[in-house]
């Protein structure tokens, strides 16, 4: 019988992930009152602007628009630094900072959008000195390190909360607070849906995994959050597989000594590795055959299962949908055919827009699927 495969991103598919969204909003807000900037607020259509522009990750975005904060003020004083979060008084800048302009303009954001938006922004603002664009090197270039960011740690520890913030990365919590994903993200899935999914997920031949770029747990001496598994935790799915940042960046950096964000969707391991774990495969054997496939050290054995299955992807921005193009295509050359659809997921125009090039039909919900008519 033909194995039936699902692969569903998290965030936005299956999740409301208001954890994230007010996380980043809050931790704005306060750098940006910490920076003497006490209206920079981000709104959810720039939230969604970013996601379209594939820059998913909260750090790259709060250290964008934290870059973005400190050119407005640096105009007023061009010596202050975030050297903590309490605010600054009096207020340097009382309007709300424009954010939408400088994101119309970044077009090409690459794998490390904070690289990208740091060539753009010293390319565009030549009256930076030499103090200033060492500066925003260290906050757009460092923005995902815990331990050298100047934005990350503030916000790490609203996302995932201070009592994890601190037996995970042993800092000192500067809030005090509960972790935004558990008291604000949500299940989107109304109750008739999920136990759909379930009888669906009943038959041996039908398979499920997860597919984000959220970080999750990685084997020891890896530092990595858990917050993927939070978020399953938060649907109940807890038996199904997930490959998260956390599991690709760990075999990149140990394994291939090479950058850990290089197998990260649309990098055509994420889907690959995630088809293997579906069929039980442990996470390094995954990865492990999916960088053999792309590098041309394979064996066609290892991937005769999936000759005729059929995978639907559910994604709500276009880098998922390319990985699972980039593995259609490898596999096809392999002489392994698979039957893709790529099912685009969001109510919102900008993140549409978006997902129009890539997705073979874009849905408002994942509540309006059948799941067996979408292998039709």
């Amino acid at each position: 019988m033909t194995m039936k495969f699902i692969l569903f991103d998290i965030d936005g598919v299956l999740l409301q992930s208001e954890g994230y969204h007010r996380s980043l909003m809050t931790s704005l807000n306060r750098i940006g009152t910490a920076l003497g900037a006490p209206n920079a607020r981000l709104n959810s259509n720039q939230i969604a602007h970013f996601e379209a522009l594939s820059v998913t990750n909260e750090w790259d975005s709060l250290a964008i628009c934290t870059a973005l904060i400190l050119l407005e003020v640096w105009k007023i004083d061009g010596n202050i630094r975030l050297n903590s979060l309490d605010p600054y008084l009096p207020a340097l800048v009382e309007r709300p900072i424009e954010f939408d302009p400088f994101l119309d303009r970044f077009l090409v954001t690459g794998l490390l959008p904070g690289h990208s938006a740091y060539d753009q922004i010293v390319r565009e603002n030549t009256w930076l000195d030499d103090t200033q664009r060492q500066y925003l090197s260290e906050i757009l270039h460092q923005c995902g390190d815990i331990y050298r960011s100047p934005t990350l740690p503030g916000h790490q520890e609203t996302v995932i909360g201070s009592q994890l913030f601190t037996e995970l990365y042993g800092l000192e919590p500067q809030l005090h607070i509960d972790s935004y994903l558990s008291q604000f993200d949500r299940p989107i899935m109304t109750a008739e849906q999920d136990q759909s999914l379930r009888e669906w997920l009943s038959n041996l031949n039908h398979k499920a995994g997860f597919m984000t770029n959220r970080p999750c747990s990685a084997p020891d001496g890896f530092l990595s959050a858990p917050e993927a598994e939070i978020a399953i935790n938060a649907i109940g799915y807890e038996q199904l597989p997930i490959m998260g940042s956390g599991l690709l960046a760990w075999y990149a950096s140990t394994r291939c000594e090479g950058d850990e964000h290089q197998f990260l969707k649309p990098n055509p391991v994420h889907a690959l590795a995630l088809l293997q774990m579906c069929t039980g495969l442990n996470p390094e054997e995954a990865i492990e055959k999916a960088t053999a496939l792309v590098k041309g050290n394979h064996s066609c054995e290892e991937w005769k299962k999936y000759s005729e299955a059929k995978v639907v992807i559910f994604e709500d921005s276009a880098k998922g949908l390319r990985s699972g193009i980039a593995a259609e295509k490898l596999l096809t050359e392999l002489g392994i055919n698979i039957e893709l659809s790529l099912i685009g997921v969001s109510e919102n125009a900008i993140k549409r827009r978006a997902l129009k090039p890539f997705a073979h039909r874009i849905i408002q919900s994942i509540n309006e699927v059948e799941w067996e008519s979408v292998f039709l």
